[in-house]
């Protein structure tokens, strides 16, 4: 239990360190002015299921309760966002196993992810080239990859993805990969 703390812990002080590195978390709807173009939201959740964060309201998931959910029920979520605001979000990510051929990646160009391992494990793939890039809305694009490197991970294993990296992943047969990921929404590409 204490490496899901550990692990929650990191995700916190990621988000943290970047929002101190940034100065100023600007929601995307917000009236201050600026000198950036007007950006179109790439994630947006009408509030009804996904809950936002509220300024002045930490939010506590323990590690008990996220393994009870999403690791040890076999009929759990595939996918569950736990809290979001304009400049991150918090998911609960299951994968089952896939053909390393067939399964689909993503890339965005404004973003970070980052993965920690909570249950099962798997392969992450890293780079290579699209077979066909598909846009999937503002700053997002899908595709099968074709020569990305994969990498086995395991519980406790912890993944970062920066903006512009081609990245998929998928189980090993007869598991169930969950992790928890966070998403870090850059507003500018790592130079």
């Amino acid at each position: 239990m204490n490496l899901y703390r550990g692990l929650a812990a990191l995700g916190a002080a990621s988000i943290a360190g970047y929002l101190a590195i940034h100065h100023t978390a600007v929601a995307q709807n917000s009236d201050a002015k600026s000198n950036e173009p007007p950006r179109v939201a790439i994630f947006t959740i009408d509030g009804s299921k996904y809950p936002r964060a509220e300024n002045g309201k930490a939010t506590i998931w323990t590690a008990e309760e996220l393994k009870k959910k999403y690791v040890d029920n076999p009929n759990g979520p595939t996918m569950d966002h736990l809290e979001w605001a304009p400049p991150y979000r918090i998911t609960m990510q299951r994968r089952r196993p896939a053909d390393p051929a067939t399964v689909g990646g993503e890339l965005h160009e404004d973003k970070t992810q980052i993965y920690i391992i909570l249950g099962g494990s798997g392969t992450v793939l890293l780079g290579g080239k699209p077979k066909q890039d598909a846009s999937a809305g503002p700053g997002e694009h899908r595709s099968q990859l074709i020569g990305a490197t994969p990498h086995h991970v395991k519980e406790g294993d912890v993944i970062s993805i920066p903006p512009m990296t081609w990245h998929a992943s998928y189980a090993d047969p007869g598991q169930v990969m969950t992790y928890l990921m966070f998403h870090i929404e850059n507003r500018q590409t790592i130079p």
